[in-house]
């Protein structure tokens, strides 16, 4: 059995070689985490399915045989201990000693007891795979599940269903390109909560939402022939942001030049002032006026605010982001001022001075400023807002003092105490926060996508209004020679009622003498006259459906060994 599950890794490990080039991400590694979204790190877990549960797993030499199909409904548990797996059946131990990883995969859902999403227990698509944490003793929970899937249990819940087709559209390529691109830790891709993009499972598979993703399927938002990183978030305040403005470093200032920031209405300018700020807020000029979230106001006391600062000082200055670190040991006390040093053109605050009697700190970024300035342990919903303090308070400090040079003997008999002075400061009474938007405000704002989708714009309309400079495609693939006939293929959903044409770009810069390919079953020989260095175009809108299509490239011939060529389908 050990034979045969390395030569089943081998061959994969082939077959990625053959298509290298080719590395549209099919498949989403998703770390799930506990109950409460807190922790990725497990000690035992329980699974079930309504079907037979398939167990590969890896043994050290003390182990006993690989695990045979377990039967039905059957309560699998894994706990790990002292660095191997024990599996238990219906409470029974059954493998002790297994090695990491784990593979469990059936024909139906996974289902994770004691585990809840959506009020059930959470199942999954695709396969659950256990493998060693970076935690000592630990393991991380991994659903690997293809893609589409992957993308039916994000779609309804980064985006309520009710928003209609088009704005889940977008959400689907949004997500898709998200996806694409993630790669957090060596174990998984993406989690599954707001730390990359919110993931239930089957659990929340939705017809609607489904039919978004499938009539999107095969389709990117491209910028320079790269899927972009296809930022979103909730509820814009009116303008959106600049990348390099939120986001870069001095490091990598100008990597995202899609993310450009967006005007909602005709006559709004850019941030250009402190009274531009107050003006905009106060406007509430924009295209998301229905979000719960498009204005906003909190307040604090000030004495709140003091403890508050004292613990979101100390977090955020463990980040880098308050200038000097505030270490906690000179309490903030006598809050006199909090002031705007630095704005994005979208009137975002991310540069920040507080200034207390016990000290004055600067905080930068605009998430560190949102998590410094938490209410009910939530930071601000947006960093578009301004600040006024309000109201008056008068402290009193008494300072005691023994002048003996002063003192009457009376006084000195009696060792009576003086209070030479009294200390009175002025100090704001409350601090009003008055904001707008929900979310860092860069990329597709959502409730933005709904708005434009009420009004009769389509999914691309949207996706070119918030990604400036891009292409709706097709994942670029690369055509090589390889030995096993194993052909270049690209699924891809069109339609008709969106897009108006479709056009196959094949480019061909090593002289390839000739590469067949089939649209639909359609078979195209005659590719000699794409020259050398030259892109070729050709509107193929004729030959495609009105849903699923297949783009089919069979491998270079033996003469071009050593050379390829690289096809996408862009819709228009």
């Amino acid at each position: 059995m050990r034979i045969k599950v390395l030569f089943i890794l081998l061959l994969s490990l082939l077959f990625a070689n053959i298509t290298q080039a080719n590395n549209e991400k099919t498949t989403v590694r998703v770390g799930i985490s506990n109950q409460a979204f807190s922790s990725w790190d497990y000690r035992n877990i329980k699974l079930t399915s309504s079907d037979v549960v398939k167990i590969i797993a890896m043994k050290d030499a003390n182990a006993q045989e690989q695990p045979e199909n377990i039967e039905p409904n059957k309560i699998i548990e894994v706990v790990l201990n002292e660095g191997l797996y024990n599996i238990y059946i219906d409470g029974e131990l059954k493998y002790e000693k297994l090695a990491s990883p784990l593979v469990f995969s059936s024909n139906s859902d996974l289902q994770i007891l004691e585990l809840n999403r959506k009020g059930t227990p959470a199942r999954y698509k695709g396969m659950l795979e256990i493998k060693n944490s970076k935690t000592p003793n630990r393991f991380n929970l991994i659903n690997v599940v293809d893609m589409e899937n992957y993308l039916r249990g994000v779609v309804p819940n980064e985006m309520p269903v009710s928003f209609g087709q088009e704005a889940l559209k977008a959400q689907a390529i949004a997500a898709r390109n998200y996806a694409t691109n993630a790669n957090i830790d060596s174990n998984y891709d993406v989690v599954d909560s707001t730390a990359s993009q919110v993931y239930y499972g089957a659990n929340s598979y939705r017809d609607i939402s489904d039919k978004a993703v499938l009539e999107t399927k095969g389709i990117y938002a491209l910028y320079n022939e790269k899927p972009i990183t296809a930022l979103y978030f909730s509820t814009s305040a009116g303008i959106t942001d600049d990348w390099d403005d939120v986001f870069a470093s001095n490091q990598n200032k100008g990597s995202h030049p899609y993310l450009k920031a967006k005007i909602d209405k005709q006559g709004q300018k850019f941030i250009t002032s402190e009274k531009d700020a107050i003006d905009f807020i106060n406007s509430k000029n924009g295209l998301d006026t229905n979000s719960p979230k498009f204005r906003w106001n909190i307040e604090f006391e000030r004495r709140e605010l003091e403890e508050i600062l004292h613990t979101t000082l100390q977090q955020q200055s463990k980040a880098g982001l308050v200038t000097p670190k505030y270490d906690g040991d000179n309490k903030i006390e006598g809050l006199k001022e909090i002031k705007v040093l630095k704005r994005t053109k979208s009137s975002k605050v991310v540069e920040l001075l507080i200034t207390a009697k016990t000290g004055e700190y600067k905080v930068s970024k605009e998430l560190g400023i949102r998590r410094v300035l938490k209410k009910n342990n939530s930071m601000l919903p947006s960093g578009n807002f301004y600040i006024e303090a309000i109201g008056e308070e008068t402290t009193e400090t008494k300072v005691e003092e023994e002048e003996e040079n002063n003192q009457s003997i009376a006084d000195k008999i009696g060792n009576l105490k003086l209070f030479s002075y009294i200390n009175q400061e002025t100090y704001p009474k409350t601090f009003k926060i008055t904001g707008g938007g929900f979310g860092h405000g860069v990329g597709m704002s959502q409730f933005g996508a709904y708005n434009m989708a009420k009004i009769g714009k389509k999914y691309p309309q949207i996706l070119h209004y918030y990604y400036t400079n891009i292409n709706l495609s097709t994942y670029p693939k690369t055509v090589y020679f390889n030995e096993w006939n194993v052909h270049y293929k690209t699924e891809f959903y069109f339609d008709k009622n969106t897009y108006k044409s479709a056009y196959l770009l094949i480019s061909n810069p090593k002289n390839v003498t000739g590469f067949p390919f089939k649209i639909n079953n359609l078979d195209f020989n005659n590719t000699s006259s794409v020259v050398n260095n030259k892109l070729m175009k050709i509107n193929i809108t004729q030959y495609l459906n009105n849903g699923m299509n297949l783009i089919d490239f069979a491998p270079l011939s033996k003469e071009n060994k050593g050379k390829t060529i690289t096809y996408r389908v862009e819709l228009l």
